[in-house]
C-alpha cells in the first residue's frame, strides 16, 4: 500500500499544480481573445504559435480545452486512488472513472495533435506525420495509454461480475 499513497501523493502534487497554471491560463485567454497580448508567442508541444489572428488564436484555444480535459483525467484518476485506499476496488463508479479517463486521454490527445496538424497544413504550408518515440508526450502513447484505461475498465467490470456470483454462490 506504500505505492499507492506515493501515488496518491504525486496526483495531488500534479493536480496543485495543474491548478495554479489553469488559473493562469484562464488569466491569460481574455488577453488573447482581445488581442493584448502583443507579439509574445505560445508554445504547445514545441512549436511557437503567435496569437496574431483568429485561426491562430482558435488553435490555442483547442489546445487550452485539451489541456483542461487531461486535467479532468486526472482529477478522475484521484478520486479512483481514494476509492482504492478505502478498499473499494470494485465500485461501479471506479469502472465508469477508468473508461472515461481512457476516453478523456483519447480525446485530449487527438483533439492536439490534429489541431497543430492543421495548423501547420495551413499556415505553414507544412503537411507532414511526426512520430515521437520514446517521449512522455508521444502520440502513439497517449493513446495506447487511453486504450489501457478502458481495457482496465473493462477487466474490473468483469472480475466485479465474477465476484458477484462467487457471492452469490455458497
Amino acid at each position: 500500500m506504500k505505492k499507492l499513497q506515493i501515488l496518491k501523493n504525486l496526483l495531488d502534487l500534479f493536480w496543485l499544480l495543474s491548478m495554479i497554471s489553469l488559473l493562469a491560463i484562464l488569466l491569460f485567454v481574455p488577453f488573447l481573445l482581445t488581442g493584448n497580448i502583443g507579439d509574445y508567442p505560445v508554445k504547445i508541444k514545441g512549436q511557437e504559435i503567435l496569437s496574431t489572428d483568429f485561426f491562430s488564436k482558435t488553435v490555442i484555444l483547442v489546445n487550452v480545452v485539451s489541456g483542461i480535459l487531461f486535467i479532468y483525467s486526472v482529477y478522475l484518476l484521484r478520486k479512483v486512488v481514494n476509492h482504492f485506499q478505502r478498499r473499494d476496488i470494485f465500485n461501479e463508479e471506479v469502472i465508469r472513472y477508468f473508461n472515461l479517463i481512457g476516453k478523456l486521454i483519447i480525446a485530449s490527445s487527438l483533439i492536439s495533435n490534429v489541431s497543430l496538424s492543421v495548423f501547420n497544413a495551413v499556415k505553414r504550408n507544412h503537411i507532414g506525420l511526426s512520430l515521437d518515440f520514446g517521449g512522455y508526450d508521444s502520440f502513439i502513447l497517449s493513446i495506447c495509454l487511453g486504450l489501457f484505461f478502458m481495457v482496465i475498465s473493462e477487466v474490473f467490470k468483469i472480475a466485479k461480475n465474477i465476484k458477484e456470483e462467487n457471492e452469490l454462490t455458497i
